[in-house]
């Protein structure tokens, strides 16, 4: 499939260096393997999301045990910047682990703060991404502090919004509904800002086959997610009356590490603040014909994957790693 790529994600350089922020979730996890495989992880830091945020910053560790990830975890926001906060219990479990078996866990998190550990490490690290994968809390609360970091990062590679339908509501997706106001201030950063939205990220499916691959790997990590994988769809089913669904954060990793396999448009988007039923919206201005990229926009909207490409990635990731 041929994909246009991005100006200044890392293909075919040496390896892109991350900060991942993430709430996890399954597809948190798996991000999390795929960044350590594929890229130089620098630093882990959690927020509230998916979970609350002892409970993600817990799941973050696990997954870094596991999976033999040196980079610290940083705990950061357990709350957005306005709103109360709100997590997924009915897709990940109230622990947002629900449903793994996991070893009793011997690491521990940093005593430094992730807005701290943000601030820091994109200031002396030159050429770094930072991949959001939950609410942006964390992340607009580090640029309201020092909005030198959005011209010092290579850019920002963000899971979140839709570009057509949502996941907690018709057209709300749940990272930006939760903190619509961080998402806000981090697309209005000027940052280089690459989206992973659920048109793209519903492309990379999970299904009761993807637990099959992962457990045929026969190791403790492909375990794990294999039993992450099956608690999610039972979950899903239970709600939804169907079987089936994105690995969401993964799309956010792999826009850096293989941008060969993401095909991005530039777009404006914003976001929606005070709609009843739109509140938390990221409306993506598509008026230009498909594939012409808006000279103003302020986001790479990522619209195809390949989908292959991405789960032999993952695949390979987690045996490596595992």
């Amino acid at each position: 499939m041929a994909v246009e790529t991005v100006p200044g994600a890392g293909a075919g350089g040496p390896r892109s260096r991350l900060i991942v922020d993430c709430d996890p979730g399954l597809d948190d996890a798996a991000a999390l393997v795929l960044a350590h495989h594929f890229a130089d992880l620098v630093a882990i830091t959690t927020v509230g999301g998916n979970a609350p945020l002892s409970e993600v910053t817990t799941n973050a560790l696990v997954t870094a045990q596991v999976f033999g990830i040196d980079a610290e975890v940083h705990p950061g926001a357990a709350r957005p910047l306005v709103a109360e906060p709100r997590h997924a219990a009915e897709i990940h479990g109230a622990s947002g682990f629900e449903g793994a078996t996991v070893p009793p866990l011997t690491r521990t998190a940093s005593e430094v703060g992730a807005v701290e550990v943000l601030i820091e490490t994109i200031r002396a690290v030159e050429g770094l991404w930072l991949v959001p994968m939950g609410p942006l809390t964390n992340v607009a609360l580090a640029l309201r502090q020092a909005p030198d970091l959005a011209r010092r990062l290579a850019g920002i590679s963000f899971m979140g919004g839709s570009a057509g339908a949502g996941n907690h509501g018709p057209v709300v997706e749940f990272n930006i509904m939760v903190d619509p106001e961080a998402a806000a201030v981090v697309l209005g950063s000027g940052a280089r800002i690459l989206m992973a939205g659920l048109d793209l990220t519903r492309q990379f499916v999970v299904d009761d086959g993807l637990a099959d691959s992962l457990r045929a790997i026969a190791n403790p990590g492909g375990a794990m997610l294999a039993d992450l994988v099956v608690g999610y769809l039972d979950r899903v089913e239970a709600v939804r009356g169907a079987r089936g669904g994105g690995l969401h954060d993964p799309c956010a990793v792999l826009a850096v590490t293989h941008p060969g396999l993401v095909a991005h448009t530039r777009r404006q988007v914003g976001v929606e603040l005070t709609g009843t039923l739109t509140r938390g919206m990221t409306v993506v201005d598509q008026r230009l014909p498909p594939g012409m990229d808006d000279p103003d926009g302020n986001v790479w909207h990522g619209h195809t994957l390949d989908h292959g490409a991405a789960l032999d990635a993952l695949l390979t990731a987690v045996a490596a790693c595992g």
